[in-house]
């Protein structure tokens, strides 16, 4: 720790989180952005690397979803295509199980000292996975997801139903497929001793496609992102964006769900920085929901979820970071509980 005394610890900012939804997996959706330029001339690189579970259904499957003797469901194609005549008076139904791997390349230079360019690429697997059981035993210390405990564990199921008739389904793993880059641009507008104020416009490129039909449209974001600073032990960030998604292809604009809709997020970050090597956080993320009203699920209301986590300063410009994530408002509109680890560099 001494090299560290009497140096500023490096700048972390709002640190970017995630939505694993699979709804979400295509268009662009709100993130955090740093307010603080990195300097002219200057680089930060971070990669990260999240692992998170969802498990979301529609409301219809909490009274009506069959079961097997043991009390847990395997869910096939077979086993949905038997029952699907017991939903025919459902415009709509969802059920999705499965984990995710998120890793995400993220680069950031200064084109002057107020104004950065910013990048992200992320590559995405999606497969059974194995933190069904560690979710399981968290949520015996009370906060339980209903169903958790009735289906199989670490399967991978992604089914969708209109009106008794399937028109998705998916118990494939996907490996490593690269997901559509984001690219940006941070201009800090206004500063003073313990604040500042900065605006962001992004854009996201459709470059790969979903399940080879999929592809969303060139959704784009503008936001506002602040930091307050009080005292030398309590850092504080807020920021709230708008995001704008247009129509993608042809599938895409006629999924099951509806149209995605246009979409406002929000942060708040919590930084403590009494040590000079770990400093904990604590960022709560609140965004929209994202399609109409519709009978049996909750896809039209915001979702408020949080990451819990410390940042370790390795080295004067290195610093790693690990999170926990979960779903606080639990309306089948978000992922479930999640892990990340990151190594951020500057130079």
């Amino acid at each position: 720790m001494l090299p560290l005394i009497g140096q500023e610890p490096m700048e972390m900012g709002p640190f970017p989180t995630r939505e694993m939804f699979p709804l979400y997996l295509m268009p662009m959706v709100y993130q955090p952005v740093d307010p603080t330029p990195v300097g002219q001339g200057r680089w930060r690189v971070s990669l990260d690397h999240m692992q998170a579970n969802t498990f979301e259904f529609s409301d219809i499957l909490k009274d009506q979803a069959p079961r097997d003797a043991q009390g847990r469901l395997a869910i096939t194609r077979e086993f949905v295509l038997a029952h699907a005549a017991e939903y025919s008076s459902i415009p709509l139904m969802f059920f999705f199980d499965e984990e995710i791997a998120r890793t995400s390349l993220r680069v950031r230079f200064g084109l002057t000292d107020k104004t950065d360019v910013w990048a992200e690429l992320p590559f995405q697997s999606q497969g059974g996975g194995y933190l069904d059981g560690v979710i399981e035993a968290f949520h015996n210390l009370g906060f339980e997801q209903f169903g958790r405990d009735r289906v199989k564990k670490d399967q991978i199921t992604l089914m969708v139903m209109t009106n008794g008739h399937l028109v998705f389904y998916s118990d494939q793993p996907i490996r490593g497929k690269t997901q559509d880059p984001t690219i940006g641009l941070t201009h800090e507008l206004s500063s003073g001793p313990t604040w500042r104020l900065s605006a962001y416009m992004s854009l996201k490129p459709p470059m790969t496609t979903t399940y080879d039909i999929y592809r969303s449209g060139w959704d784009h974001s503008l936001g506002l992102t602040g930091r307050w600073q009080p005292n030398t032990h309590h850092v504080f960030y807020g920021g709230l964006g708008f995001i704008r998604r247009p129509g993608g292809s042809a599938a895409y604009n006629t999924m099951a769900f509806g149209s995605l809709r246009d979409a406002w997020g929000a942060h708040s970050t919590w930084e403590y920085r009494r040590w000079h090597k770990v400093r904990p956080f604590l960022q709560l993320y609140l965004q929209s929901g994202f399609l109409p009203k519709q009978p049996y699920q909750k896809l039209d209301r915001p979702s408020l979820q949080h990451d819990l986590g410390f940042h370790w300063q390795i080295k004067k410009d290195v610093v790693f970071t690990f999170r926990y994530l979960n779903n606080i408002t639990h309306n089948e509109n978000t992922a479930d509980m999640g892990f990340g680890a990151s190594l951020t560099a500057s130079f």
